[in-house]
């Protein structure tokens, strides 16, 4: 019986750890989830920052993850985002951008289900930058943790900074899409 919504797994696995296929909210109590650094290693203005912090504050950030042998699939939504990425794994993706710009991601993993890396080398505001994305699945005592290490490096500068956030299993329905987050503008 699937058990998407819960971070356990929704196929028999030969680990009892489970997978990471399921919904997951960022826990905002631990470790230091802000996107601040990662943020101003783009280049992005201190308005904009304020903004984001506010937003991430203020309405949950919710990770949907569909994960098999062959891809990796993720909807990523909160009051400032709502995107999702499809990739199969081992396969570069290019992703066109306003302005001529292209970026380039790549997912792979040595256990799916409990581990990504994705791999990214993107335009920002100041530059190129790469990206190294890593969830890992873990279990503390009786519970799922998906913890993301975020890492982004600016090429021209040589900035560098990580973000580590942990996620829960998100249980009940999704929040509503902020009128703020990407795509969502005059939709009702």
């Amino acid at each position: 019986m699937p058990t998407i919504g819960v971070g356990e797994p929704d196929a028999p696995m030969p680990s009892a750890l489970g997978t990471m296929n399921g919904t997951w909210r960022l826990d905002k109590l631990r470790g230091k989830p802000s996107m601040r650094g990662y943020l101003e290693t783009m280049g992005v203005p201190e308005l904009a920052i304020e903004a984001h912090e506010k937003g991430e504050e203020d309405h949950e950030t919710i990770h949907t993850i569909e994960f098999s042998d062959s891809h990796f699939k993720i909807k990523k939504q909160s009051r400032v985002t709502d995107m999702g990425l499809d990739l199969k794994l081992g396969e570069e993706c290019l992703a066109n951008l306003p302005g001529d710009r292209v970026k380039t991601t790549i997912a792979t993993t040595e256990n799916p289900g409990q581990q990504v890396k994705i791999v990214s080398r993107m335009p920002t505001m100041n530059g190129m930058a790469n990206v190294v994305d890593t969830k890992t699945l873990q279990r503390e005592g009786n519970f799922l943790v998906l913890v993301q290490t975020l890492t982004i490096k600016n090429e021209l500068s040589g900035k560098e900074h990580t973000t580590t956030r942990y996620f829960v299993p998100h249980e009940g329905a999704l929040i509503p899409l902020a009128a703020t987050a990407k795509g969502s503008v005059g939709k009702k």
